[in-house]
């Protein structure tokens, strides 16, 4: 009987390290790949879209046709009762202007008698789910100014619109689709942000628009 000899015995120290290096590298990259799931899984919710409507009125949503016209009703009134009580409030009318645009804002008391003193913009438009399935919150939006560069020259990336939490929403005119971070389409105001100067929606995580466009929370 064949005496049993250890595993590798007699086998050229040359290929015997070879195959030493290559299972490390293969620990290596499975090592490697796992971690790298592992990080992806966490960014997950993170990187979720939502299919959303974007309308600038009423009428828009329910000519659409995409909702039902109750639905469209339904979710504008929450989207105006939305506004009344979150819209965020501004210390000068400049500071607000600096963010929606130069027509984008009105006396504080003329939407909500707690506003009263300060300057909010006005609803521009309203964002709601694609289907009444998917549960996202109706929401107001407003308009976000185009951003100028401090040095002068064109816009660098702003308009579109933001919402009550600082969310940025991109949508075409004549085209309501749009998909939007999940982070932000259910992520509502549930009071009023008081804004400093430069201070609305500074930070944050950005929302692609059906143009595949994206960029920061406005930081007008």
């Amino acid at each position: 009987m064949a005496e049993a000899r250890p595993l590798g015995a007699g086998e050229d120290p040359a290929e015997r390290s070879r195959r030493k290096r290559s299972a490390a590298i293969s620990l290596v990259l499975v090592t490697g790949a796992g971690a790298a799931a592992l990080g992806l899984g966490w960014l997950d919710p993170s990187q979720k879209e939502e299919d959303a409507l974007v309308y600038d009125s009423l009428a828009a949503c329910i000519g659409q046709g995409l909702r039902t016209e109750d639905a469209c009703t339904t979710d504008y009134a929450a989207a105006q009762s939305a506004y009344a009580a979150t819209a965020p409030r501004y210390a000068t009318a400049e500071a607000c202007r600096a963010h929606h645009g130069a027509d984008g804002c009105v006396a504080g008391e003329t939407i909500a008698p707690d506003a009263a003193g300060s300057f909010v913009p006005l609803m521009a438009g309203f964002m709601i789910g694609r289907t009444l399935e998917q549960g996202l919150p109706a929401q107001p939006l407003y308009r976000h100014a185009e951003e100028i560069p401090a040095s002068g020259g064109s816009g660098g990336g702003g308009g579109g619109y933001c919402t009550g939490s600082g969310g940025r929403v991109y949508a075409s005119a004549g085209r309501p689709a749009t998909r939007v971070a999940s982070s932000v389409a259910r992520t509502t105001a549930s009071a009023p942000r008081m804004v400093s100067q430069g201070g609305f929606g500074a930070t944050g995580r950005a929302i692609a628009s059906a143009g595949s466009r994206s960029g920061g929370f406005g930081g007008g």
